[in-house]
This record gives structure tokens, C-alpha cells and sequence, in this order.
């Protein structure tokens, strides 16, 4: 009796031991597919980043893998903005000018410190001889917001500002389009900030300059914003029919239909 228990008892401690080499080659089966799988899923990352670069995407729940970005350089600004300027063009457009060279140099995170000598590689003519004599701005390490100033000193003449300001102050709609007319208020309101320093005063010019026919829609909307009153008089200028015809109108247009009207400056 005493040897069959016995018997029992180590039969009970093989099975127990069996079990427990067959889990633990489970676990080692189980890490050895996790370690496989995650080695694959970095294969397939860095394939992936090198078809496309800056596209991979962390696990779910996490960041995206982050790339180490360089600096822009003047060669990626220039990708970015072909418009050269010679100081001939005119105001109107130098101030365009101006801004597109910032905003593409933002755009191509072009440091700071070449801000200058990028904008000035789109420099010929008069521009190029201004830039190059005049020792405030070609004196090294000239920040942008002092060649900003420099330049607008320039270019900028108080003759044109004050021409500018005097069309702005007679600026109606005309024969214009509602939208041609918001086009050239846009236009020329960079160049008058003092006299519409508010919101308030901006759409109460522009409102002004309305026709009658459209002008009656906002006569109720005394405190409304200027993309609100832009929007109604939008609007009664679809309804009321107001709408100049183009040449390229589809909508039965007479094909003898004149050139686009600027606003009226009175």
C-alpha cells in the first residue's frame, strides 16, 4: 500500500514538472513571436521612411516617430519664392514682394540670420545697387526688422503713401463687383492703418463706398463686423442681380462684355 502511494505521489510530481517545462516553453515560444513581430514592425518603419521620408507613424496611442530636421537653406527659400524685384515695380508691388520673400523664408524655416542675404539674392538692378552702396543696409549682421525698415524708407516713398491714402479716402464701389470692390479696399487699406484702427471703423468704410442697391441690405446691422457686412451685400448682389457679366460668363453673357472695371476713386 505504502509503495503504490509512494508510486502515485511520484507519478503527480513527473506530471507537475511536465507541466511546467511545457509553460515555461510556451512563454519562451510566446516572447520569441513578440521580439519577431516588433523586429518586423521596425523593418516595415524604415522601409516605409525611406520611400517616404517623415511620413511613419508611432503605435497606436503614441507620437509619431520624430526625424531629425536640418535647417532650411537659401537654396529651398528660393524653391519657394522666383519673384525677383529690381526697385522699378512700384510700390504696390514691392510691398507684395515684401511679404511673399518672408513668408516663403518662413516656410522653408530658413534661420533667421540669412533672412537678409536671402532676400537680397532676389535683388537686381536699382535694388541691387541701393543694397550694396548704402552702408546701413549692407553692414553684416542686419536683422530683417531693420531691413525691413530700411527697405520701406526706400521704397516706400511718402509721395506714393500719400497718392495711396487719398484713393483709399475717395474709394467707391462703382461699376465694380462687390468682391472686385473688397479687392482693391484690401489693397489699399495696407497702406491707410490709422484710419481704420478698429473693427468698427473698417466695415463703416467700407460701407460707404457701397452703391444704394446693395448699401440698403446692412441698414440694419449698424454694430455688424466687416465679414458681415461683406457677406450681406454678397448676398443682395446675387439677389438684386447686380452682378457685372464677364466676357467668360457662361450664365448669358454677352460675348461683346467689356474688360473688369476697377472701383471708382472720386
Amino acid at each position: 500500500m505504502f509503495l503504490l502511494l509512494q508510486q502515485m505521489m511520484e507519478t503527480q510530481r513527473a506530471q507537475a514538472e511536465a507541466s511546467q517545462r511545457q509553460s515555461e516553453a510556451s512563454h519562451r515560444q510566446i516572447e520569441m513571436l513578440r521580439q519577431s513581430m516588433e523586429n518586423s514592425h521596425q523593418l516595415a518603419l524604415a522601409a516605409v521612411e525611406r520611400v517616404a521620408p517623415g511620413t511613419v507613424q508611432g503605435p497606436t496611442g503614441q507620437q509619431p516617430y520624430q526625424q531629425q530636421s536640418r535647417p532650411g537653406t537659401v537654396l529651398d527659400f528660393r524653391k519657394m519664392s522666383s519673384r525677383d524685384f529690381t526697385g522699378t515695380e512700384g510700390i504696390l508691388y514691392a510691398d507684395d514682394w515684401l511679404e511673399n520673400v518672408q513668408r516663403s523664408m518662413e516656410l522653408a524655416e530658413l534661420p533667421r540670420a540669412l533672412w537678409v542675404s536671402a532676400a537680397a539674392s532676389r535683388f537686381f538692378d536699382i535694388v541691387l545697387t541701393w543694397y550694396r552702396t548704402d552702408p546701413r543696409a549692407s553692414v553684416r549682421g542686419l536683422t530683417w526688422k531693420n531691413f525691413r525698415r530700411l527697405f520701406k524708407e526706400k521704397f516706400f516713398p511718402d509721395v506714393a503713401l500719400t497718392a495711396l491714402e487719398g484713393q483709399f479716402v475717395g474709394l467707391v464701389q462703382g461699376n465694380s463687383s462687390v468682391d472686385e470692390y473688397a479687392a482693391e479696399f484690401f489693397r489699399l487699406s495696407r497702406f491707410t492703418p490709422d484710419m481704420i484702427q478698429d473693427e468698427g471703423q473698417k466695415a463703416r468704410k467700407f460701407r460707404r463706398g457701397l452703391i444704394h442697391a446693395v448699401r440698403t441690405r446692412t441698414s440694419g446691422r449698424r454694430d455688424a463686423t466687416f465679414d458681415q457686412i461683406l457677406m450681406d451685400v454678397q448676398i443682395a448682389e446675387e439677389d438684386f442681380g447686380l452682378k457685372p457679366k464677364r466676357s467668360g460668363d457662361t450664365m448669358g453673357a454677352s460675348s461683346s462684355a467689356g474688360p473688369a472695371k476697377r472701383p471708382h476713386i472720386q
